[in-house]
């Protein structure tokens, strides 16, 4: 049986609603930034698939965070399974699980931005591992692997080249770096 179009079209709109809510609640306590304030996000469109907990964004996704920023081709998040507490409750509420950026994936923070081809963020583990042509880059030092995984809150960032590489990188060193208004 067929959905009618305005209950379809009332049912998208409450799940976009109640999704926007749900990530700028801090009690979710998915994060992107250690400030750990409210998730903003936009996309070019969402659905929301209640049966699996998975609300998917397509297109230009801008995801920020205090003064983090997360932008990518695609970006599904999973929802935790519903307790019984939350059985019964609102499209797409809960805690979010992890979120899985795909595509053309930057990470942007003050001290650190990051580019690859995926980014799993987990929140159990309070990770964001990328994976796929990673470029690392903090002030002027650069570093490629094939894998990165960064701990939000630990501020810790390992690179793992894959089987027969090795992590490559440039650091500049203040102190060898030329001085203004000098000879």
């Amino acid at each position: 049986m067929r959905a009618k179009p305005a209950k379809t079209a009332m049912a998208a709109i409450a799940a976009t609603l109640v999704s926007a809510t749900l990530l700028s609640i801090p009690g979710a306590q998915a994060q992107l930034s250690a400030a750990r304030g409210p998730i903003a996000y936009s996309a070019d469109t969402l659905e929301y698939q209640e049966d699996k907990r998975v609300l998917l964004l397509t297109g230009n996704v801008d995801v920020t965070q205090d003064n983090t920023r997360l932008q990518a081709d695609r970006l599904t998040i999973t929802f935790k399974p519903a307790g019984a507490a939350q059985a019964g409750a609102e499209v797409g509420a809960g805690d979010i699980d992890r979120m899985v950026a795909e595509g053309r994936v930057f990470y942007v923070r003050p001290q650190q931005k990051a580019r690859g081809d995926r980014a799993i963020y987990d929140t159990n583990s309070d990770t964001v591992t990328f994976s796929g042509n990673v470029v690392i880059a903090s002030d002027d030092n650069v570093t490629r692997s094939d894998l990165v995984v960064l701990e939000v809150s630990n501020q810790r960032t390992t690179f793992r080249p894959g089987a027969g590489k090795r992590v490559e990188g440039v650091i500049r060193p203040r102190s060898a770096q030329p001085k203004s208004g000098g000879r």
